[in-house]
């Protein structure tokens, strides 16, 4: 029998994971506690590495039988990814996500965790440490941000004033929207895609675009945008999995966003 979590208790582990090992050490890092991964702007620092370990074992122990992938674990063997695909409830962590703003001291980074059942995402969190702001979700039952219901879908109403579409893209995707001036207003590059996300449930942003598909990064974040009205779907019309790793990726306020947004992205 497959056991749901409280969400306010994982909504209140991951503000005291922030309390503990984020927020103590942000603008305040020294430089042995700053490393890089892959390359140099892919960091990760001690308040990465200390908060998924804690939060590891929080949520496990308050779900007995669940197991954990977290970005840093995955990091250090790439095996545990195929834990996503086994029948015990798996939780995903994403630690401090926007690493590189976190270390360089600006605000927009979050925390996002998901659980994920047989392959299908049944909650979702993310945590903005700085502002506070929460964004909760369950399947079936609906989104809070920050205690107030999120409608998304046809009847939402669009972020820009103009008319024009607002939202993040990764470069090339940036590049192919800049094609179509009058439809797009503001556009931003990703630095985080749980502060992205939040930007679309706050009715802030119509869309966002990203060619990277690690699992800690979206499974949150594109189960709260669904569950809020909202479509997250590859280019090719394949509904977003964390099962999924690759591929170009599109989560929008509404289908008929999404479609347009879609054409001059797959067009462009």
């Amino acid at each position: 029998m497959t056991v749901s979590p409280d969400p306010a208790r994982v909504a209140g582990l991951m503000r005291e994971a922030a309390r503990r090992f984020v927020l103590p050490r942000f603008r305040v890092l020294e430089t042995h506690e700053i490393l890089t991964k892959s390359g140099e702007n892919d960091l990760v620092t001690i308040a990465d590495r200390e908060t998924e370990v804690w939060l590891a074992i929080e949520l496990a122990t308050l779900l007995p039988g669940s197991v954990v992938v977290g970005e840093e674990a995955v990091f250090a063997d790439a095996a545990i990814l195929g834990l996503l695909g086994e029948p015990a409830q798996v939780w995903v962590i994403d630690p401090v996500d926007g690493t590189w703003n976190f270390a360089n001291g600006v605000e927009r980074f979050a925390m996002m965790v998901a659980l994920v059942e047989v392959g299908t995402v049944s909650h979702g969190w993310i945590l903005e440490p700085a502002s506070g702001r929460m964004a909760i979700g369950v399947r079936g039952g609906g989104v809070m941000l920050d205690d107030v219901p999120v409608r998304l879908g046809e009847g939402s109403s669009p972020s820009a004033t103009d008319g024009r579409f607002a939202g993040v893209a990764v470069r090339c995707m940036m590049e192919r929207a800049k094609t179509k001036p009058a439809l797009f207003g503001a556009l931003r590059g990703s630095s985080s895609a749980g502060c992205e996300y939040l930007l679309q449930l706050a009715g802030e942003a119509d869309f966002s675009a990203y060619n990277r598909l690690l699992p800690w990064d979206h499974a949150a974040g594109a189960m709260l945008v669904v569950e809020a009205g909202g479509v997250a779907r590859l280019l090719d019309g394949t509904p977003y999995s964390p099962l999924v790793h690759a591929g170009d990726y599109l989560s929008a306020r509404s289908e008929s966003v999404w479609r347009t947004i879609r054409d001059v992205l797959v067009d462009g």
